[in-house]
């Protein structure tokens, strides 16, 4: 099970729709891009520690979609979805974020990666339509899975640094 990383990680609520989570990546950027970004590593790190993936989907390109459907431990599916905005690898990534059963609450996430000494600082800006749907949000749990996410997407990088 993978361990939050606390001292790395921030969540921030700047404004009354958005929230900022920013993250201190032990890996070099060009690696944290193509993890974040490629389906065959998504699967590997994305969603809750309670969570598998099931299906991990991505046209990677502007207008392009992407889907991941996480089965918990109940066997309960959830599924995430959106399309790709803008792509400016390895430096920025925009695209909407649907929880499917809520496809109302669509929000526009932009990604920044920024290369500091080896390590990537992952800026995730995620817009919602009023601060009523951000709140709910982030009233979700999204703030722990996102941590694990995140530890697990550090632990991935580790790995494949290893193997290299």
């Amino acid at each position: 099970m993978a361990t939050t990383n606390s001292e790395t990680f921030q969540l921030t609520t700047p404004n009354e729709r958005e929230f900022v989570i920013e993250r201190l990546l032990d890996a070099p950027r060009e690696l944290v891009w193509e993890v974040w970004t490629k389906p065959e590593h998504i699967a590997r790190w994305w969603g809750c520690d309670q969570s598998t993936i099931s299906v991990c989907e991505s046209d990677l390109q502007p207008g392009g979609k992407w889907r991941n459907v996480l089965t918990m431990e109940d066997g309960k599916q959830c599924g995430f979805s959106g399309i790709y905005h803008e792509i400016d690898a390895p430096h920025r990534l925009v695209h909407t974020f649907m929880f499917e059963p809520m496809p109302e609450h669509l929000a526009l996430v932009t990604v920044l990666f920024e290369e500091r000494d080896g390590k990537t600082f992952v800026t995730e800006t995620t817009r919602h339509a009023s601060t009523q749907v951000r709140d709910e949000h982030l009233q979700s749990g999204m703030e722990t899975g996102l941590r694990q996410s995140l530890d697990r997407l550090e632990e991935y990088c580790a790995s494949l640094i290893l193997v290299a």
